[in-house]
């Protein structure tokens, strides 16, 4: 493997929260002169290191760690940037002809290694500020928000198929599927068929996995221990932070106070006599299973289908006396042939987990056979309209939510009332 070689490839390390991501990246990286580039939303923010879930610095063996622990608390962290950051240290790893490997749980950052290619799209600039103007001008519905629900009903005149994917309050999208329409007198749906993904670089992608049962474990384990090891002290830090600085629980959805185990504790820490350190604790660790459940999810809906189910190798990380037969020892056979250009001898995925790998039974986001939109006459979203579900799935999950339960029961006690309302109302007029 010479220097020329190794400037054309990067390694892309991805999976769920505490399955070992950080732990293989630091053994490739050792072998093969790498340099790992974290793709964390949290972990880009300073100081906080166990809340977070940075890779503790004496484990790291020397290995430099790139786009970490440098944003301030008061900041937001937006894709590009992390584009800009990543691409950058991924030039500078390889120019001193050393091996780049991205490893971190914030899988949809993974979309800045691919170059999206529209060539029906290329009028589209986000800097085009007066065909923009020109635009807005000339069609006031795109204006305000009262102008919200019109919006919803000119997409569906001008391209129904792309706005059956949208949920009518889903304003900023509508709006740039419009924007889209206008400026290339093209419908979205067309342009986003034409579509096609290219990675910009040579990449091999590792998915360490464990099943559910064995990884929630782990996971609950994790929160004790990162508790224990001095997370509560971090998390009444972030709190010092948040009232000094008079933030509101609103914008928790926002930078790091998206990390979990913060917003779980914000209660207590407001109330601590109405509400419990225990619950708290119960909240993060339900939060984390469910984060790990939606980052599965994402690889096999998202990722899995944009690389055609090419260049990805599945490693089981379920059984820890096995790490090193399973998930180390294979990993480096892998990426040494990657790097070597020569043919891999492991299969994708080994026999048990060949399922989660299949692209046939991933969701092609082409299809709009789960694009119907359903509305409920019983529940009202927040501007009081009817409550719109998109897809069978969605659907049903709000048939059995226990909003939808109460609604349902509230609904025949007034039917109820209003006829036993009736009967008196007749027998008074007799």
């Amino acid at each position: 493997m010479n220097k020329q070689d190794i400037k054309k490839k990067i390694l892309v390390i991805v999976g769920t929260t505490g399955v070992g991501k950080s732990d293989l990246s630091i053994e490739i990286a050792k072998k093969f002169n790498g340099e790992c580039i974290n793709a964390d939303s949290m972990q880009v923010y300073k100081d906080a290191p166990i809340i977070t879930n940075k890779h503790p610095i004496p484990e790291r063996k020397g290995i430099p760690h790139h786009v970490m622990n440098h944003i301030p608390w008061n900041e937001e962290y937006f894709i590009h940037k992390f584009e800009n950051e990543c691409i950058e240290a991924i030039d500078d790893i390889h120019s001193r002809g050393k091996l780049p490997i991205i490893v971190g749980g914030t899988h949809y950052y993974l979309q800045v290694l691919f170059n999206k290619i529209t060539p029906s799209m290329e009028s589209i600039t986000s800097g085009d500020e007066a065909k923009l103007k020109q635009l807005y001008e000339a069609n006031p519905v795109l204006v305000g928000d009262e102008n919200k629900q019109a919006r919803y009903n000119l997409l569906r005149q001008v391209d129904p198929i792309i706005a059956q994917k949208y949920h009518p309050n889903d304003d900023r999208r509508v709006l740039r599927m419009l924007e889209i329409f206008y400026m290339t007198n093209q419908k979205p749906s067309d342009l986003f068929k034409e579509q096609q993904l290219s990675l910009k670089y040579d990449t091999l992608f590792l998915w360490l996995y464990s099943e559910p049962n064995a990884l929630n474990q782990r996971l609950d384990t994790r929160v004790d221990k990162m508790l224990n090891l001095g997370g509560m002290d971090e998390i009444k830090q972030l709190y010092k932070y948040f009232n000094d600085h008079h933030l509101t629980p609103d914008q928790c959805e926002n930078g790091i106070w998206q990390v979990i185990g913060y917003k779980e504790f914000l209660p207590w820490l407001q109330d601590p006599e109405h509400n419990s350190l225990e619950d708290g604790i119960k909240k993060m660790k339900v939060r984390t299973r469910q984060y790990a459940k939606r980052q599965v999810k994402w690889i096999k809906k998202m990722l899995i289908p944009d690389i055609k189910g090419k260049g990805i190798y599945l490693l089981n990380a379920t059984d820890l006396t096995k790490w090193h037969q399973l998930v180390c020892d294979r990993a480096m056979v892998i990426s040494e042939e990657f790097l070597n250009n020569e043919p891999i001898i492991y299969e994708q995925a080994p026999n048990e987990l060949k399922q989660l790998i299949s692209v046939e039974e991933t969701f092609d986001r082409k299809k709009t056979s789960d694009w119907k939109h359903y509305e409920c006459d019983i529940c009202c979203d927040p501007d009081n309209k009817k409550l719109v579900a998109i897809g069978e799935k969605n659907w049903q999950i709000h048939l059995k939510s226990r909003r939808h339960k109460s609604n349902l029961t509230r609904g025949s006690k007034k039917a109820q009332y209003e006829k036993w309302k009736l009967e008196q109302k007749t027998k008074e007029d007799l």
